[in-house]
Parts: C-alpha cells; sequence; structure tokens
C-alpha cells in the first residue's frame, strides 16, 4: 500500500501501522510454533539417533547435535502459512507450497540417507519447476534511469538458478552454530520490508513469517547449538528467500531490481561465488568440499564462533538496511548503481584480504560445501 510523502520515513523502515496490527503477529505466531515444536524434534533425534556426529576434520562442534532442525522451520512455517491462506482468505497456488516442500523434503531425506550430489540436484529442480509453475518468475528486470529489460523464455532458466543457487548457497553456509538461520532471518525480514513497500502483501507477510519461524528455532540454534539446521532447513530457507525475492523485488518495475535481492543475500551469494572461484582455479570440481569458506577464514585468524556468527549477522543488517535505501530513496538514480558497486568492491576486497580463492592447508581441506 502507497505511503504519503509524510509517512516517507516511516514506511521506509518500519512499513506503516498495518504492518504492525496486520502481518507482524503472523511472525510472532511462527516465532511460538518454532519454540515449541523444536524440543520436539530434539527428542525425536534422539529416540532415532539422527545426530550430526563430530569427529570429522570438517566438524566444529565437539558433541552430536540433531540435524533435523529444518522440521520445526518448515512446520512453523506451514501452520502459519495455512492460517494466513484461509484465515485471511488469501489466496495462493498450491504449486509454491508443492515447490518448497520438495526442496525441504530432498534436503530432509539428505539429512536421514544422505543422498549423492544427483538426487539431490534433481529434487531441487523439480522444486523450483513448481515454483515457477506457482507464479515465481522472473520476467523483467530493470536498471536505473527506468531501463527495463524484458526476458521472454529466458526468464524461465533464469529463474531455476536463482532458485537453486540461492538454495544451495544458504546450505554452503551453514558451517556454523545460527550463521545460515541468523542471516537467513535478517534477509527474510530485509525482503518483507521491500515487498511491503512496493504494495506487495502476499510475499511480504510469507518473508515475516519466515522471519519469525527462524528467530523461534534459533533459540535452539545459536551457539552453543543443540539442533542444527541441517540441509532440510537451509534448502528450505534458501528456496523460500529466492522466491519471495522475486515475488517482491525483482517484479516491482520502479525498483533497481538487481541491487536489492543481491545486497540482502550478499553473504552466501558472494560465499558461493568464491567457493566456485577456488574450487575451478584448483581444478576441482565446484561439489567438492573443502573449509575455505569465509566463517572459516574468520575462525582462522582466532574469532570464536559467536563472533564470526555477529559479523556475520552486521554485514547482512547492512547490506539489508542499503538494500531498502536504495528501493525506497534512490532506486532510479545514478546513486544506487554506485552504492551497489561500492558493496560488491567491499565484499571482494573482504575475499581477498581472507585469500578465499586458496585452498587452505591440507591438513584442513575437508569440508561441507
Amino acid at each position: 500500500m502507497p505511503c504519503s510523502k509524510r509517512q516517507r520515513w516511516k514506511c521506509a523502515f518500519f512499513g506503516g501501522s498495518d504492518l504492525l496490527k496486520e502481518v507482524l503477529p503472523l511472525g510472532f505466531f511462527a516465532f511460538i510454533i518454532a519454540w515449541a515444536v523444536t524440543p520436539l524434534v530434539i527428542l525425536v533425534s534422539k529416540r532415532f539417533n539422527l545426530f550430526d556426529w563430530p569427529g570429522e576434520k570438517r566438524k566444529v562442534h565437539e558433541q552430536p547435535v540433531s540435524r533435523l532442525g529444518g522440521v520445526s522451520l518448515f512446520v512453523s512455517f506451514l501452520a502459519s502459512f495455512l492460517l494466513f491462506h484461509f484465515g485471511l482468505h488469501i489466496p495462493f497456488s498450491w504449486f509454491f507450497v508443492l515447490g518448497i516442500s520438495a526442496f525441504f523434503l530432498t534436503g530432509l531425506l539428505d539429512d536421514i540417507f544422505s543422498l549423492s550430489p544427483w538426487p539431490k540436484l534433481l529434487g531441487q529442480i523439480l522444486g523450483a519447476v513448481l515454483l515457477i509453475q506457482g507464479g515465481v518468475l522472473i520476467r523483467f528486470f530493470t536498471l536505473p534511469w527506468n531501463q527495463m529489460f524484458y526476458l521472454g523464455f529466458w526468464g524461465y532458466p533464469l529463474t531455476l538458478l536463482w532458485i537453486v543457487g540461492i538454495a544451495n548457497a544458504l546450505n554452503l553456509i551453514d558451517g556454523l552454530d545460527g550463521l545460515s538461520g541468523g542471516v537467513g532471518a535478517i534477509a527474510s525480514f530485509t525482503l518483507g520490508m521491500i515487498a511491503w513497500q512496493e504494495g506487495r502483501m502476499e510475499p511480504a507477510v510469507l518473508s515475516f513469517i519466515l522471519s519469525g519461524g527462524i528467530l523461534g528455532f534459533l533459540l535452539y540454534n545459536f551457539p552453543p547449538a543443540r539442533i542444527f539446521l541441517g540441509d532440510g532447513g537451509a534448502l528450505f530457507l534458501g528456496a523460500m528467500l529466492a522466491s519471495t525475492s522475486v515475488q517482491g523485488a525483482v517484479k516491482s518495475a520502479a525498483a533497481f531490481t538487481l541491487a536489492a535481492p543481491i545486497l540482502v543475500l550478499g553473504v552466501p551469494i558472494f560465499d558461493t561465488f568464491f567457493a566456485i572461484v577456488r574450487r575451478k582455479k584448483n581444478g576441482l570440481s565446484i561439489l567438492h568440499p573443502d573449509r575455505g569458506h569465509l566463517h572459516h577464514r574468520l575462525l582462522e585468524r582466532g574469532y570464536s564462533q559467536r563472533e564470526v556468527v555477529v559479523i556475520f549477522y552486521g554485514i547482512s543488517a547492512l547490506c539489508g538496511g542499503t538494500a531498502i535505501l536504495i528501493n525506497f530513496f534512490l532506486a532510479n538514480s545514478t546513486y544506487s548503481l554506485l552504492l551497489f558497486f561500492f558493496f560488491v568492491t567491499l565484499f571482494l576486497g573482504w575475499g581477498k584480504n581472507l585469500r578465499v580463492t586458496e585452498l587452505p592447508e591440507r591438513k584442513s581441506s575437508v569440508e561441507k560445501g
């Protein structure tokens, strides 16, 4: 819903009073569900011995920890989504629900049975196709000065690549307690604010519901974690962020749509980019695991797990605030382009300083992804 000029600053950062009255209670409901369900998931993990065991060089935890955190996150989201859909009579494509469920189930099966890469990829492609069928599609993108480019057929493979790429990017940074979840919560809240600014209620509400569920889960996931997000949670979270960014930010014809989603998801996007460059540079498959991610490099420099997680939270919050600023105030100006490339330069410089394109020492060269 549009904001008046007198409410410009209030709407930019708080979305107006309707946001507080109508939307945030759904996020709080998701928070309560995740907070209540997560201990039950931990008990089930103990009953069936579904733990992430320490001992491998890539592991940073010292005790067995449940890896089924994605279950509580998915349940909290689905319960809140159904309340939103049936309680407020908001129409949604069930292909969308099937799509995000495919990502979750693919990751959950991997958490339980350790799938090989190709079945995991096929499950993600299926989920992306279902999401596209449900209306998640990049039809065009815009640059400053109202330059719009329609993609036509190419919007389909681009959207599929975006969804699968972001889902795996969130999974790649899930290497420390609370890292992927916290970054995802900040990104989701930011995307919700941008969608709300653009008057797109559905992706805004989905984003706030997702944020609430993650925060409830983080009560048990922040270091030292009692439960991990797991591949099921990370893939589900990544697919949701990719979808809401397309529905809420990229579909805005008035905004610099390349800037907002990339900035909001800057941490996982650039960490994935560095991982691809690092592995190709050293003659490895991009699927080859290593311990050269940004968070590992910071650990090597003597930071604690909590300090690394807080650093990433701060960077994500700064990127999110900048994305909101660009979307609301600088959408069609040269300043948005300059600010965007300033942050890209910062990320590249940070990666160079941490030597993320180099393989780590051989003794610690094994990592989840």
